[in-house]
């Protein structure tokens, strides 16, 4: 969103000039250096920084088009998708039948000239037959691999699109904290507004005049922070619906319910009011909807089915061939000129067949049963690490939902009202300035500590989501 300026009110340099030397107490403050701290309310630099903030291309941006351009163009998506036609074309290499094989002998030159009673020529072809169900086997295991693949696939869509919810709640953050900056910032100035009424009534030193000029001019930093965070922010949403940012622009988002301290449904988390699911629960979901997981056991089942067909590998294939023999004559070859030599085909079958007498494949079995082995382990050492998950992300959740709970019944209605009761306070001259100004930092910390503690909130739900594998609303 937008920073717009809030215009300043300045003291009148006409009393300032004369009054070069303002006393109160031992305080002294020089005409000429207050006129100074002055201009850099807003100086020039700051106002550049504005106006180059408000001229930066904006663009509205919900969390369901987030989603959808996401699905669309993220690239870790479309480069996880390629994977599943290679998965496609393997289910469809094992199913093949192997070509056969063509051969043919066709003798020339001396060695065929002087043979008496002619030249033996053949043709054929081998084919490889699989045996032990060798076929079936490696098509069992491209379906299951292709199965895997489809999981890792979703499992990693799911995963951006819980990187997307961080970063949409990001910047809803940055958000809330640009417009806490712009809020805090003008009840500064109305301090300084007071600070300068009570100083041309005579009723205070212009010390507190600097003293609230400087207040103002704190704010100039936290402008800038609040800037470049919205922009770092807009550039990684960008990378993750899949562009590739080559300027500077903001996102525009609206779901600041949260922050605004505002009752009502967000398209983020659910409202902090409500109950969280119980814990017994997500674990069984958890078992059976996370997609990294599925990965995982379909992964283990692929080494079970390798297993399977490392050991029919112990049954070698056969080669079986047929061939066609015949014989050709040359013209100075006796039985050409007499021609009585009736045509005389012949037919020749081979069979060939490796023989297991050395080696028994042992080693591809040992190595399956190897892998099946580390699959398995490896399901279990996931199962754990996600039932730790559950529950580290359960109690930050509960965690968080208490301290925001804290925060909006008893903290910062508080705050408010302390910090509203000393700038009245001063403006009567109850009280000084700084104590106004106190008050008013320590609630802007109040503001800034709840904020913390919503964002805390919205990365425990996300924590949850990814530990169960499933959106929870």
């Amino acid at each position: 969103m937008p920073i717009n300026p809030i215009e300043e009110s300045k003291v009148d340099a006409a009393p300032l000039s004369n009054a070069s030397n303002i006393q109160s107490d031992s305080t002294v403050v020089e005409g000429p250096e207050m006129r100074a701290i002055e201009d850099q309310v807003v100086s020039p630099i700051q106002a550049i920084a504005i106006q180059e903030a408000n001229s930066l291309p904006h663009r509205q941006l919900s969390l369901s088009a987030s989603f959808e351009r996401a699905d669309r163009n993220n690239k870790e998506i479309l480069l996880s998708a390629t994977t599943l036609s290679i998965a496609q074309a393997a289910i469809v290499i094992a199913r093949a039948i192997p070509n056969p094989v063509f051969n043919m002998t066709f003798g020339f030159g001396p060695a065929w000239q002087y043979i008496v009673a002619g030249n033996n020529q053949q043709v054929g072809i081998t084919e490889e037959l699989q045996v032990a169900g060798k076929r079936t086997k490696k098509t069992a295991v491209a379906r299951a691999s292709f199965l895997q693949t489809a999981f890792q696939i979703e499992a990693t869509r799911f995963s951006v699109h819980n990187r997307v919810r961080r970063a949409y709640s990001e910047m809803v953050a940055a958000t809330a904290y640009a417009d806490l900056v712009e809020t805090q910032r003008s009840i500064a100035t109305n301090l300084l507004e007071i600070a300068e009424k009570r100083y041309l009534a005579g009723k205070s030193p212009g010390s507190q005049v600097l003293q609230a000029k400087l207040a103002v001019m704190q704010f100039n930093t936290q402008r800038n922070q609040s800037l470049g965070r919205l922009i770092q922010d807009s550039a990684r949403m960008a990378q993750l619906l899949g562009e590739i940012p080559g300027h500077e622009e903001m996102f525009d988002v609206n779901d600041t319910a949260l922050f605004r301290l505002l009752v009502g449904e967000s398209n983020l988390v659910p409202e902090p009011s409500r109950d969280v699911p119980p814990m017994e629960e997500l674990l069984p979901t958890a078992w059976s909807q996370r997609n990294d997981l599925r990965a995982a056991i379909q992964q283990a089942y692929v080494g079970r089915k390798s297993l399977t067909l490392a050991k029919a590998q112990r049954f070698p294939d056969p080669f079986v061939g047929f061939n066609y023999l015949f014989s050709t004559y040359k013209s100075h070859q006796p039985l050409y000129f007499t021609g009585s030599v009736p045509y005389q085909p012949g037919y020749l079958y081979t069979l060939q067949q490796e023989v297991p007498l050395f080696y028994h494949y042992q080693g591809q079995v040992a190595q399956a049963k190897a892998n099946l082995d580390e699959q398995l382990k490896q399901v279990d050492l996931q199962r754990s690490r996600i039932a730790s998950g559950i529950v580290t992300a359960y109690e930050s959740l509960i965690v968080t939902k208490a301290n925001i709970k804290k925060f909006k019944e008893d903290l910062l209605p508080a705050g408010e009202k302390v910090a509203h009761m000393s700038r009245r306070a001063y403006e009567l001259g109850q009280t000084d300035l700084a104590t106004a100004i106190l008050a008013q930092q320590q609630y802007q910390q109040l503001r800034s500590q709840y904020f913390d503690a919503v964002v805390s909130y919205q990365n425990a739900w996300a924590d949850l989501e990814v530990a169960v594998g499933v959106p929870l609303k």
